[in-house]
């Protein structure tokens, strides 16, 4: 089975991401609400995908996003914010909140 990082920070929409991705048949870890909670799980156990929000209250993702590709691990963002991607990341997979459940596993599974 697969195991998902999920990085959001508002409690109700990372519990609905969790939910949908364990009821999906993936292994949930998180979800993590903060850079820090996120670096510390990354240390606990491997990941195979991360869904991350790309702002985590006042501190961008952006250092768990270096740390998913260091590792040579894929990700996702999900975010209400497009426009707070760096140009380096233009090309990574982005789902725009609120996500549609199907077009979100469907990238998910690829």
């Amino acid at each position: 089975m697969n195991h998902i990082l999920v990085v959001e920070d508002e409690n109700w929409l990372a519990m609905e991401l969790a939910w949908l991705v364990q009821e999906a048949g993936y292994a949930v870890l998180g979800p993590e609400r903060s850079v820090e909670e996120a670096r510390k799980a990354l240390g606990r156990v491997k990941v195979d995908l991360a869904l991350l929000d790309v702002r985590l209250g006042s501190e961008p993702v952006f250092p768990i996003s270096e740390m998913l590709e260091a590792m040579g691990v894929p990700f996702i963002f999900v975010t209400g914010n497009p426009d707070l991607l760096p140009a380096e990341y233009s090309e990574r997979p982005l789902v725009p909140k609120p996500w549609q459940p199907t077009a979100l596993l469907s990238l998910i599974s690829r």
